[in-house]
């Protein structure tokens, strides 16, 4: 007869005395996750420590210093080549009318689905909070020394949603009275950092949290030139705004709802601070959220382009050199939704590229891309020709005399995209485009040789996933308790489900950027 496995009650096991090595429960956290080992001696040290210079970095930064705090702030990039987010936008920024209308409007845009309010992922005390900060973004501004702004959208994305009269977005208005992009939007957050003293060490790349043997956040490891490695103290609290991942490959393949995507932000948020607190335990939320529509992207350039989906000769096609949306919808919020389609039979994303086909009218007609904002726009990162001439004969744009050549060159059927073409100017000359419904004063016939085409791949403006946070800031672990000492703002773990509006990411990183920073200020220093 065999021996039979001896039961062991909870009595017993709670009874018997630890193993040797046994970490011995008690009150405080024993999180198996590490961090890095705490230094023998730091190397610098300030109250609050801020990770990440955007919009995010820079408001927590101010809000806790006016707070009374002693703040650093660290930034991956150095200062003549800093590329943030928010220099990347348009400068638009939410800022609603009032705290109810809001509430009920973000109770709809924090479900997963919007027809199934128990899809909601966002708490009650979170989407109050967010109300009645963002409510708060003008008055702050103008508080801050703002003159004026200008009004970019009287509502929200969807009338039908409760509240969606209240949702305003601005954009700072400029000494002329013409309304301020992402560059002067940043300029004035960085004009309140630099007037307050607040120290900026460009050059440094925040790489590891610090914990202490309580569990609480003790500052963090930063890389700077030439390899050199210091450890930071942060008696108070440590704020990540790091930005999101869009440039880290490895969670684009993991997270994201197809492949490949591009983004037309800042090529150096490649998914520190969600690493970072990965590695301290935090949770993580919305990996999957976006919103955008489709953009250009280059081998040899760094990030992409947002392309002018305006007026004039030019369709979009899949890759069997098919329209399937009319043109005016792929550039916008949820503009990206509309590629990802599977073919279970093929394997492949049959949108994925599409292009962007047009003729000699539209080439001469203004550039492809804005210059408002993004690569080609103020920042200066790169300089887009006025008749896409530049493009054309850097490779980016390909061209053809003729249709079939063009089709040719894009790896679509000759004969399909040339009888795609046909219809196309059937609709612009009957005035309506049954098929997709493109207003009909927005398409001019394709019809003037030589023929373009320029690759689009689903893309986006930044993504929104990353450590969850709570209505403190506070960074969740995966237990859903705070990590002590620990806040995020801005896009890094993003509290959108649905995209509200034009300049919610923005208004996120005022809104929440105060809120962590006052938040960490109030820390009693350790």
């Amino acid at each position: 007869m065999t021996d039979q496995p001896r039961k062991i009650s909870r009595r017993t096991l709670l009874a018997a005395a630890p193993a040797a090595g046994a970490v011995a429960l008690t009150g405080v956290s024993t999180s198996a996750f590490a961090a890095a080992a705490v230094p023998e001696r730091w190397d610098v040290e300030t109250e609050v420590l801020v990770l990440g210079f955007g919009g995010a970095g820079a408001v927590a930064a101010v809000t806790a210093h006016d707070a009374g705090a002693r703040v650093l702030v660290i930034e991956k990039q150095a200062a003549a080549g800093h590329t943030s987010n928010t220099q990347m936008s348009l400068g638009v920024f939410l800022s609603p009318d009032n705290v109810d209308d809001t509430i009920a409007y973000m109770d709809v845009a924090s479900r997963v689905n919007v027809d199934m309010p128990g899809s909601k992922d966002l708490d009650d005390e979170t989407i109050r909070v967010w109300a009645e900060e963002s409510v708060r973004n003008r008055d702050w501004l103008t508080a801050m020394g703002a003159s004026g702004f200008t009004l970019f959208a009287n509502s929200g994305r969807d009338p039908d949603w409760p509240g969606n009269s209240a949702i305003k977005a601005y954009q700072l208005a400029k000494p002329d009275g013409t309304a301020g992009v992402g560059v002067d939007f940043f300029a004035f957050l960085e004009g309140l950092v630099t007037a307050r003293g607040i120290g900026v060490l460009w050059g440094m790349a925040a790489s590891r949290l610090i914990r202490g043997a309580d569990g609480a956040i003790l500052g963090a490891l930063a890389d700077g030139p030439g390899g050199r490695q210091i450890a930071i103290r942060a008696s108070r609290a440590v704020v990540v705004t790091t930005g999101g991942f869009e440039f880290d490959e490895a969670a684009q393949r993991t997270y994201m709802a197809a492949y490949p995507m591009t983004y037309y932000g800042n090529p150096d948020n490649t998914g520190d601070g969600m690493r970072m607190c990965q590695e301290v335990g935090s949770d993580l939320w919305h990996m999957t959220v976006l919103g955008g529509g489709l953009k250009f992207k280059f081998d040899d350039f760094p990030t992409a382009f947002a392309p002018s989906f305006g007026t004039g000769s030019y369709m979009v096609v899949d890759k069997t050199g098919e329209r399937y949306k009319s043109e005016t919808l792929l550039g916008g919020y949820s503009g990206y939704w509309n590629v990802l389609v599977y073919d279970t039979e093929e394997y492949t994303w049959p949108r994925i590229p599409s292009w962007f086909v047009f003729d000699e009218k539209r080439r001469t007609a203004g550039r492809l891309v804005p210059t408002l904002f993004g690569a080609a726009g103020p920042i200066g990162m790169y300089e887009w020709s006025a008749d896409n001439s530049a493009e054309i004969a850097r490779g980016w744009i390909l061209s053809s005399d003729t249709i079939e050549g063009l089709a040719a060159q894009m790896n679509v059927d000759p004969a399909a995209l040339a009888a795609q073409a046909a219809q196309f100017n059937d609709a612009v000359a009957a005035g309506n485009d049954a098929a997709f419904g493109r207003p009909a004063g927005s398409m001019a016939a394709l019809d003037a040789p030589p023929y373009y085409a320029v690759a689009l791949w689903p893309g986006l403006n930044n993504t929104f996933g990353g450590p969850r946070r709570n209505a403190r800031g506070q960074v969740l672990d995966v237990f859903g308790a705070p990590i002590r000492r620990l806040y995020s703002a801005g896009e890094l773990g993003s509290i959108f489900v649905q995209y509200p509006q034009g300049g919610a990411n923005v208004g996120e990183c005022l809104a929440f950027g105060r809120v962590a920073g006052a938040n960490a200020a109030a820390e009693t220093p350790a």
